[in-house]
This record gives structure tokens, C-alpha cells and sequence, in this order.
């Protein structure tokens, strides 16, 4: 887990906000600023070239990852049909269609349509312009899915990534 995470859980809150309660927005307000609190720490220990570079790659130290996983399972506790592991991955998967759908279109319209139908010109990068706009939620919507699916399971890193952590030894 990294800072990827903790940015696609704070966009999927704030995209939510709306169904929040004014005390379930007050908690999970401060729980979130405890989580940015602790992920600045993690940034200002980490190397100056990693940190001007890569901020967001870098990994969580666990103090990040339990208030991380604290806020994700108060988020999912209030409203699983939102903030749970499936729903995520379902309104993941429904926005990927979307991108699928509008570069589908658009390569179509591209063959299909004749060139010298001047009014259909602007459908084709009308159709791409909509399946690439589908593709930042999809990215979030896939980041925030996997973090509450880590939390939710105790396992925050791939084997690969524990492997390469343990031999640069990066805390």
C-alpha cells in the first residue's frame, strides 16, 4: 500500500459526502486528517530524491497503514452498500465498461462513419474525449477497491513487494 491508496480513499469520501450524516462526516473528517497527518510524517522520514520524485510511491509505515485501515473500516461499518469491498469493485467495474464502451464507439464511428458527413465529424473524438474521462474513476475506484480490500484483510503488500522491501530495507 501506498500513498496511491490513501489518495483514491479520500476521492472515493469525498465523492460520497453527500450520504454522510453530519457526525459520520465529523469522525471520518478526523480520522482523515489523523491519516494525512500521518502520511506527511512518512514523507518527511523518507529520502529527499524519493520524496520530490515518487511522493505517492512511496510505502506506508504501519502507524499509516492502521489509521488507514481505522478510517476504511469506520467508512465501511456506516455504509457498506458505498464504501465495501464489493461495491467498490462493482462501481470499478462499471466505469472500466464505460471507458471500454466510449473507445469502442469512437473506433467505430472512426470505420463506420463516412468522412464526408462534415456533421458527424465531431462524434468520433466526442466518444474517445468521453472513454478517456472514464478512465481517472475507473484508476479510483481500482485503488480505493484494493486498499479496503487489504484493510479488510490484514494484507497490505504482494509478496514481491514485501520481498524488495525487506532487501532495501525501507520502513
Amino acid at each position: 500500500m501506498n500513498g496511491f491508496h490513501v489518495h483514491a480513499i479520500g476521492w472515493v469520501l469525498v465523492a460520497n459526502a453527500y450520504i454522510l450524516t453530519p457526525a459520520e462526516a465529523r469522525e471520518l473528517t478526523d480520522l482523515w486528517t489523523d491519516l494525512v497527518r500521518r502520511r506527511a510524517a512518512d514523507l518527511r522520514h523518507a529520502p529527499a530524491l524519493l520524496h520530490l520524485l515518487f511522493p505517492r510511491c512511496l510505502p506506508l509505515a504501519p502507524a499509516t497503514r492502521a489509521a488507514l485501515a481505522k478510517l476504511v473500516a469506520h467508512m465501511v461499518a456506516q455504509h457498506p452498500e458505498r464504501f465495501g469491498d464489493a461495491a467498490l469493485r462493482q462501481r470499478r467495474n462499471h466505469w472500466a465498461g464505460q471507458a471500454a464502451l466510449g473507445v469502442l464507439l469512437s473506433g467505430l464511428t472512426a470505420l463506420l462513419l463516412p468522412i464526408h458527413w462534415t456533421w458527424a465529424a465531431p462524434v468520433t473524438p466526442t466518444f474517445l474525449l468521453m472513454g478517456c474521462g472514464c478512465v481517472l474513476p475507473t484508476v479510483m475506484l481500482w485503488r480505493a477497491a484494493a486498499a479496503v480490500h487489504a484493510c479488510s484483510t490484514g494484507r497490505f503488500a504482494t509478496r514481491l513487494v514485501e520481498r524488495l522491501l525487506h532487501r532495501f530495507q525501507v520502513r
